[in-house]
């Protein structure tokens, strides 16, 4: 009898969602701890045009929303940013820069200075208290691209 594969990784996604809920809680205690943004920002932008891996990117949703509101950010801005970075400079980073290996720490840079920029946009438009842009998410940056180069 042949086993469908997409069980399997829909119990995976599933889980590393949980896993990764855990993690959001806990590190929202440690403030060095990153809250892999940066990867959640590579693995849908890389992914978003597979319908194979839908799944998995509403469960980074998901927990990036999670994230938002534990880190007392703005919610669904993570979406509308990654919206919005797919439909205008998506296409022109992927053209433009040859360096498969490059577009990595490319790609969560600007996830996570796009992030705050909007960040601080929607917040001078809303008139709520600006993010504060600290060493932390140097580390943040570093932490994330060495994970991506480790695990994906």
């Amino acid at each position: 009898m042949r086993r469908n594969s997409t069980d399997y990784q829909a119990i995976k996604g599933v889980g590393l969602f949980f896993i990764g809920l855990v993690y959001a809680s806990v590190s929202s205690m440690w403030i060095w701890s990153s809250p892999l943004l940066g990867i959640a920002f590579y693995y849908i932008i890389t992914h978003i045009e597979s319908k194979k891996y839908y799944f998995n990117i509403g469960l980074i949703i998901l927990y990036s929303i999670f994230v938002e509101i534990d880190r007392a950010l703005i919610p669904f801005s993570f979406v509308l940013f990654i919206f919005i970075f797919h439909k205008v400079l998506f296409e022109s980073f992927k053209k433009n820069i040859y360096c498969q290996n490059c577009l990595v720490p490319i790609y969560i840079v600007a996830g996570y200075m796009g992030y705050y920029l909007f960040n601080l946009f929607l917040s001078y438009i809303f008139d709520l208290q600006s993010p504060i842009f600290g060493i932390n998410y140097l580390y943040y940056i570093i932490t994330d691209i060495i994970l991506v180069y480790i695990f994906l």
